[in-house]
């Protein structure tokens, strides 16, 4: 850590804790903002030891009337009167549409208490919104990303779309998630994964919301491909959404005997999940940043994945797995076949990507990330005072 980048101080040198709200969606809701959030709060004693004390407020969404009114009447004056009363810098978690325009009325108001801010961008496909959104939003849009202290990118990619959209590149940080219990697991494990023999004893995993943009299709098309070829390769698919409607696919490409859908899991059951795949299959048409591809990762499990979003920066391709353009199943297919019928090399690969996932995105190493963004944002703050710049 530079020297410019020292804990804040109180009146005679004396340092007091950084207060950092962190405003998203309610931490007992699923997905990807929700489950970094959860991360954050169980990281409070590592950023305790540095000065920094964590507080979270959880906003709703705007799916009913009166979820709306709860906002305006009870969540608003609840933020203003309470949760920024008690804090130096907000960090807004963004996404599109409902949360962005949360955000963005969020922000305002912490910008007329004078708070400092960050603007953390978790969605992958929030440049196509900007771009499709009407002249109000973009003007919107520029104001907030511009008018924040610093800005969080969860991958390089989506660092570059926050560059087109005004983000500051002096005050852009590139911070990716972490996975705190498969990192415990895998620390308390041995490289030896349960069922890691031949080909028929493993399966291709995915972990995810079962939608369209995660490329459920794609992989559905690819099992196909392989099983027009002889070769039978099985699918299980963890997570939410409209399962019947990926059930009546894998019907019609003849794959049902071989894909399964086990619903949502957590905890142990989750990891387990991980442990005895052969191949861990994500092909997104677009990922911010793939928090099931990091807990494959420290799994153990190599990944196939594409080209897009965080994808990019968690994957070696060709050491700790493979990445395929978006919407190609033939590519995927071949991947998934090498590492199917390859035990030796989805074992190597597998270790390549523990070793990456424990380097890159540990939890020590994600939260010295986000000290180094918030000393950062205080450090400037006193250099602008200095020159009489104060936003």
């Amino acid at each position: 850590m530079n020297g410019a980048a020292r804990a804040p101080a109180q009146d005679g040198g004396v340092p007091r804790t950084l207060r950092v709200l962190h405003v998203g969606p309610g931490r007992g809701q699923r997905g990807g903002i929700a489950s970094v959030l959860a991360e954050l709060g169980t990281q409070r004693a590592r950023f305790a030891d540095a000065s920094i004390a964590l507080s979270f407020f959880e906003t709703r969404g705007f799916k009913s009337i009166a979820a709306l009114g709860a906002f305006v009447f009870a969540d608003l004056p609840r933020y203003v009167f309470d949760a920024l009363r008690h804090a130096d810098i907000v960090h807004f978690h963004v996404s599109v549409r409902g949360s962005f325009y949360r955000k963005l009325v969020l922000w305002a108001l912490a910008k007329l208490r004078g708070r400092k801010t960050v603007f953390h961008l978790h969605a992958g496909n929030f440049e196509p919104f900007a771009t499709q959104a009407g002249p109000l939003t973009r003007r919107a849009i520029a104001w907030f990303v511009r008018g924040c202290d610093a800005a969080v990118a969860v991958s390089s990619p989506i660092a570059g779309e926050m560059r087109r959209l005004g983000a500051d590149r002096r005050t852009l940080h590139v911070i990716g998630n972490s996975a705190r219990d498969a990192q415990a697991a895998s620390d308390a494990c041995s490289a030896q994964r349960e069922a890691h023999g031949d080909a028929a004893s493993g399966y291709v995993a995915f972990a995810g919301r079962l939608t369209e943009q995660k490329g459920i299709d794609d992989l559905l098309s690819a099992v196909a491909l392989l099983a027009d070829d002889g070769y039978c390769v099985p699918v299980r698919f963890a997570g939410g959404g409209d399962i019947a409607r990926w059930e009546r696919l894998a019907r019609d490409y003849r794959i049902d005997d071989r894909v399964q859908f086990v619903g949502w899991l957590d905890g142990d059951a989750k990891l387990a999940f991980y442990r005895n795949a052969r191949v861990f299959c994500m092909p997104s048409h677009y990922e911010s940043f793939g928090i099931a591809t990091l807990e494959a990762m420290f799994s153990r499990v190599p990944v196939v994945g594409t080209r897009v979003g965080g994808f990019l920066d968690l994957i070696e391709d060709g050491v700790s797995g493979f990445l395929v353009e978006p919407s190609d199943p033939h590519a995927l297919a071949l991947r998934l076949r090498l590492l199917m019928s390859d035990a030796q090399s989805a074992r190597s690969m597998g270790e390549a990507a523990f070793a990456r996932a424990r380097q890159r995105y540990s939890c020590e190493a994600i939260v010295e990330r986000y000290i180094h963004c918030y000393r950062s944002v205080i450090a400037h703050a006193h250099v602008r005072a200095r020159r009489g710049d104060v936003r």
